[in-house]
C-alpha cells in the first residue's frame, strides 16, 4: 500500500491558518519587500495577492511524498549495498533486512521565480526546508538489488521552511501518518540517495 502523506501534509500547507501565519513571516524578508516595491505600479489586486501565489508556488514545490523520501534515504545505507551483489543474492531471492531505530534527514532548496507578463520579476526566492524523521522500526523487503516495500513501525517527524533566515513554518513532533506496510511499486533500487541521510539511534 502507497500513501499521498507529503511534505504539504507534514507542514499542513492546506491549512489557512498555517499559512497566514507563514505570510506574516514571510512578510518581514527582503524578499518579498524587494517584490512588493517592483510592484508598486502594478494593479492593486496583485499587489494584495503577491504572498498568496508565492506560498501557492512553494505548496507545488513541496509536493514530495514521504514514502519517496524514505525510499531515497534506505537506498543509500552503506548496510544494504551487499544485497547488490547478484552472485553472492541471486535476482530471485527475497530478503527481509531489520532495521533498529533510525533518524532520516532530509533537506530541500525549492525556489520560487515570480512572473510578470511573461518576464521574471525579481530574483529567484530559495527556501530552505528541513525535515527530520525518526523512525522506531523497519523491516525492508529486498529482491534484486531493490527495496520492494517496508514494514513500518511508529514514525515521528520535526520539520522547519525557512526564508533568508526567517522561518516561516515550523513543526513540532508529530507523528507521521503512514500505512503499516508501504510499496515501491517496480522497487527503489539500492544505491546514491537524494537529499537525504540516514543516522542509527545512538
Amino acid at each position: 500500500m502507497t500513501s499521498s502523506a507529503s511534505l504539504i501534509t507534514f507542514f499542513d500547507l492546506d491549512s489557512p491558518h498555517v499559512r497566514k501565519e507563514g505570510l506574516a513571516a514571510f512578510a518581514a524578508t527582503g524578499a518579498l519587500r524587494g517584490i512588493q516595491t517592483l510592484l508598486t505600479a502594478a494593479p492593486p489586486i496583485l499587489q494584495t495577492h503577491i504572498g498568496e501565489s508565492i506560498t501557492d508556488a512553494l505548496k507545488t514545490a513541496l509536493d514530495v511524498r514521504i514514502v519517496d523520501i524514505l525510499a531515497q534515504a534506505w537506498s543509500a545505507r552503506r548496510d544494504l549495498a551487499p544485497y547488490t551483489d547478484e552472485a553472492k543474492y541471486p535476482a530471485n531471492q527475497i530478503i527481509d533486512h531489520t532495521l533498529t531505530k533510525h533518524e532520516i534527514r532530509s533537506v530541500h532548496k525549492p525556489r520560487v521565480q515570480i512572473m510578470l507578463d511573461h518576464s521574471p520579476l525579481g530574483p529567484e526566492m530559495e527556501f530552505d526546508v528541513a525535515l527530520s524523521l525518526n523512525i522506531d522500526s523497519a523491516v525492508l523487503r529486498v529482491k534484486n538489488g531493490r527495496i520492494m516495500s517496508a514494514r513500518l513501525s511508529r514514525i515521528t517527524g520535526v520539520g522547519t521552511i525557512k526564508c533568508e533566515g526567517a522561518m516561516l513554518f515550523q513543526r513540532p513532533t508529530k507523528s507521521v501518518a503512514l500505512p503499516l506496510t508501504i510499496t515501491f511499486g517496480a522497487g527503489t533500487p539500492i544505491g546514491k540517495a537524494k537529499n537525504a541521510a540516514v543516522a542509527d539511534a545512538a
